[in-house]
């Protein structure tokens, strides 16, 4: 389940970033949109999934597992200004 939350938070905040990217062509501005998406994802799906899990209130955030949702933040914004770097910028062809 962590890890299917991790790849949605790459794909949603990898499609919302190169959008933004092509349509304003201001890469620090899709660059800071992917990293406040993947935070706010992340960390909301960790609440949710701390309040429903019984047995991470009980033992604590660490015994859960939980703690990977928020390691994968840096993790996944990386990869999502990796594949920043790559993305065409269709006005400088058209010279």
């Amino acid at each position: 389940m962590i890890y299917v939350i991790i790849f949605l938070s790459l794909l949603i905040s990898a499609f919302t970033s190169v959008l933004l990217l092509k349509k304003k062509n201001n890469k620090q501005m899709s660059m800071l949109t992917a990293f406040c998406l993947n935070t706010l994802i992340l960390l909301v799906a960790t609440w949710i999934l701390y309040n429903i899990n019984d047995e991470a209130r009980t033992f604590g955030f660490g015994h859960s597992g939980l703690y990977l949702l928020i390691i994968a933040i840096p993790i996944i914004t990386w990869i999502n200004f990796l594949i920043l770097q790559f993305v065409k910028d269709n006005r400088k062809i058209n010279t």
